[in-house]
């Protein structure tokens, strides 16, 4: 995104800089946890888990909590916000061809292929960009993994962490990969947006169709603003 970068994205960076890319860079001063709020950190396999699951049972669900730290992740969701103005967006579904601004230099091409480790991937050529996306995915899943993957351009694209994201195995649920996952459904499910749909609609199903979304994702969504 072009034009001067925001103090607070700085400081985004910076901390996603400063980390491993496996636990949180705050996680042994973050205040939050400490007064036993729910981390994401502690819990991004069970979020990673949930996810990823083919089967939906609301119960499954019932150990998230409502929040999130005010830290990291609230920068992400501003990160989101400014990702949508400049897109001129302000309504459901978000339009997969958003993810074209993540770099504003170079373009970026979708590939649809028989991926197996992943949901997406990214490959930076001197000309561009590849993004990855798992053939045999729902439209829907494939949509949060093009926003995850969105994420991590940005991170690429940032003067003051390039390069941040790199593959460490097959390590899923790392806590880069969590941030990447929180920028997706802070794109595609603002808060707002969510609020004001479900007051509407209260109904799952709906609201999954009206944001394009995958049920899991939209249902932790909804468990994080307090709205189930």
């Amino acid at each position: 995104m072009a034009g001067k970068t925001p103090r607070w994205e700085s400081k985004l960076w910076c901390y996603i800089s400063y980390g491993d890319g496996m636990r949180c860079p705050m996680y042994t001063y973050c205040q939050d946890r400490q007064r036993g709020s729910w981390c994401d950190d502690d819990n991004r396999e069970r979020l990673n888990q949930l996810a990823d699951s083919k089967r939906f049972c609301p119960s499954s669900y019932d150990s998230i909590k409502r929040g999130m730290c005010n830290g990291i992740f609230r920068m992400v969701e501003m990160l989101a916000q400014r990702f949508l103005k400049e897109g001129g967006v302000c309504h459901p579904p978000v339009p997969n061809e958003l993810v074209l601004l993540a770099d504003k230099r170079l373009p970026i091409e979708v590939r649809l292929l028989p991926l197996k480790a992943y949901h997406g991937a990214i490959w930076r050529l001197k000309d561009g960009w590849i993004i990855q996306l798992r053939e045999d995915d729902t439209p829907a899943r494939s949509r949060f993994a093009l926003f995850h993957e969105a994420f991590h351009i940005l991170a690429h694209c940032s003067s003051s962490a390039t390069p941040v994201f790199r593959r460490r195995g097959a390590a899923q649920g790392s806590f880069n990969e969590l941030v990447a996952d929180a920028f997706a459904a802070f794109t595609l499910m603002p808060r707002e947006w969510v609020e004001e749909k479900w007051a509407a609609v209260h109904d799952l199903d709906q609201m999954v169709k009206l944001f394009d979304v995958p049920k899991p994702a939209m249902w932790i969504r909804l468990k994080r603003l307090g709205l189930v």
